[in-house]
């Protein structure tokens, strides 16, 4: 019987009397092998590329051994894939000629600890409690799914993409001011995140972990997606001319949009108690939800708005409450959870309600805007200012027109509003007052 043997094509020394051979019969495969030429793994791969490290028999690699192998790798010129990094617990730096480095764990640190500019980063182990990106980082993309760290700060001027995506350590991301990229934090368990003045990049969550804070500074610009997500509060400051997308999300406070809002607010079937919006809002707000047991329940918009709220599928949608000088337009129509709509002084926009469940309406002093009305079966009492010219277009006509030397009261039918829209703190006052005297 003939005994074949195997060829040798390649065979390395490495440290410590361990050996890698690459065979002829098996074109893609290398031998890692110990000092005793004991296998200790398969290491598939060809040419200068290792794609997967196969432990022999299920026994796993211990701390020399991946050592071993990875200065073989260093030295030899190899390429490997993320697999391999993360079996080997180093990471891989990628710059902009395609060249790579494989670091160790004290050697990421080592470099991490300078700005660096690179056109990717890998990051197969890496454990300290706050990472910190100094300022003006130019890189690619940062991949820190495996890093165990529990904060991450970025200084100021830092233009890259940070992948957080399924790591289960952070807690909380520091952005500093002028930053421009990514931030996808899809899956994670962060809890904190802040975003200083004049960002623009895209953010994303998806299926968090846990609640988060999310705080955004001034001037913010890009794309910000939330979905399936929970969420403590969310407050984005002055001038923002970003597009939001919040989906499938429930939050324990309020959304917050400050001043001079510009971009475009997208919510649907976002449970949250309710949506503030700042002065001089220009941007266009669309809110649905399907079940009028979820959603928000109150939205209060500042001063002198001028953009476009479309309430026409938000079921959710209780209360309005507008503040002056505005001049945009209100879509509810078919909307049938709205109740009540108030709008502050010099309120000169248009707003239709017709098919929807509204029942109070008011605009103060020196309004002169169009309201629709038509098939607004539910509607008992509009309270219009007497001195200015409104528009009403309804096919209803009141059951009786009063005033006083303010307003003029269109009642369309014999309810009693008072228990259902007078605020809280009055009903307690008015009934010790009644106790009392």
């Amino acid at each position: 019987m003939a005994v074949t043997t195997e060829k040798k094509t390649n065979f390395y020394e490495l440290a410590n009397g361990y050996t890698v051979t690459h065979l002829e019969a098996r074109d893609c495969n290398f031998i890692y092998r110990d000092k005793n030429q004991d296998i200790v793994a398969l290491l598939e791969g060809c040419g200068k590329s290792l794609t997967k490290v196969n432990p022999y028999k299920g026994r796993p690699l211990n701390n020399q051994e991946k050592k071993i192998l990875h200065l073989f790798i260093r030295k030899e010129g190899f390429r490997i894939n993320a697999e391999v990094a993360d079996f080997l617990e180093v990471s891989i730096i990628r710059y902009a000629d395609d060249k790579e480095e494989y670091l160790s764990e004290p050697e990421l640190k080592k470099r991490l600890a300078k700005r660096m500019e690179c056109v990717a980063l890998y990051v197969g182990r890496l454990q300290k409690h706050t990472l910190r990106l100094k300022q003006g980082t130019s890189s690619g993309i940062y991949n820190l799914a495996n890093a165990k760290i529990k904060k991450l700060v970025v200084e100021a001027n830092c233009n890259l993409h940070l992948d957080l995506r399924d790591n289960t350590e952070i807690e909380s991301v520091r952005i500093g001011e002028n930053y421009n990229g990514a931030l996808n934090l899809s899956r994670s368990t962060a809890e904190s995140v802040f975003l200083d003045n004049n960002c623009r990049c895209n953010i994303s969550f998806s299926e968090s972990r846990k609640c988060f804070n999310l705080i955004i500074a001034d001037v913010y610009s890009g794309n910000l997606v939330i979905n399936d997500s929970c969420f403590y509060g969310i407050k984005i400051g002055y001038y923002c001319y970003a597009s939001i997308n919040l989906a499938h999300n429930w939050g324990r406070r309020d959304i917050e949009i400050g001043d001079s809002f510009r971009g475009e607010l997208r919510l649907d079937d976002v449970e949250v108690y309710r949506l503030r919006l700042g002065k001089d809002c220009k941007g266009t707000v669309t809110i649905s939800n399907k079940d009028k047991k979820q959603g928000n329940r109150e939205i209060r918009i500042a001063d002198d708005f001028a953009g476009i709220l479309n309430l026409q599928n938000a079921e959710g949608i209780k209360r309005l409450d507008v503040g002056s000088h505005a001049r945009g337009r209100f879509n509810l129509l078919g909307n049938h959870g709205i109740k009540v709509a108030k709008f502050d002084k010099y309120f000169n926009g248009y707003a239709n309600f017709s098919n929807s469940s509204v029942e109070y309406v008011r605009a103060d002093y020196g309004s002169s805007g169009d309201f629709v009305f038509n098939e607004c079966d539910n509607l008992v009492l509009l309270e219009l200012p007497r001195y200015k010219n409104t528009k009403i277009i309804t096919e209803k006509r009141p059951l009786e027109i009063s005033g006083d030397s303010h307003h003029l009261y269109y009642r369309y039918r014999q309810r009693n509003l008072f228990d259902d829209y007078t605020p809280f703190y009055k009903k307690i006052y008015s009934n010790l007052k009644e106790i009392f005297s």
